[in-house]
């Protein structure tokens, strides 16, 4: 089995993703402030359509494949050319907003999210009925295994 040293992203893999366009370091350099303090791969540059980019003075020219250590869990992993793309300019992300997370703790923060609506909702629910009281139960005792609730006492308090 291969060993990888970049976090999996189930859509661009755990490699940089050569393109075929011939960009020079010093055009890349030129093309957005971050590029001077990153590690980069050269061969993955892709140019931008700066027209679909949210920036209020400086647009991103190029994009291009960056290693980035993941903000939660500490492994490396890319900040591949393409999802930076899609990242600015189809979601319209600002510009100079970075990856900080992998793909994995970025579905995970995204699973948490979805836990703390859910425990809030059912928090607010007058009169619960025993499956939501025991829903409660479940989402406290997981947010709280994950370290988002930090009151141990919060878990008994909710359940009625």
């Amino acid at each position: 089995m291969k060993e990888t040293k970049y976090v999996n992203h189930p859509r661009y893999g755990d490699e940089p993703v050569t393109s075929n366009e011939n960009i020079l370091k010093k055009e890349l350099l030129s093309s957005h402030w971050r590029y001077d303090s990153v590690k980069y791969f050269l061969e993955t540059a892709i140019r931008a359509d700066i027209t679909k980019q949210n920036y209020s003075e400086y647009p991103r020219k190029i994009y291009v494949d960056i290693e980035v250590v993941c903000d939660k869990c500490n492994r490396e992993f890319i900040f591949f050319a393409k999802e930076q793309q899609y990242w600015f300019e189809e979601l319209g992300f600002y510009i100079d907003s970075h990856g900080t997370h992998c793909f994995e703790c970025r579905k995970r923060l995204k699973q948490v999210a979805v836990m703390q609506k859910r425990y809030q909702q059912l928090v607010e629910t007058k009169n619960r009925s025993d499956e939501q009281s025991l829903e409660l139960k479940k989402v406290a005792n997981e947010l709280f295994k994950q370290g988002y609730i930090k009151d141990k006492r919060l878990l008994n308090n909710r359940q009625s």
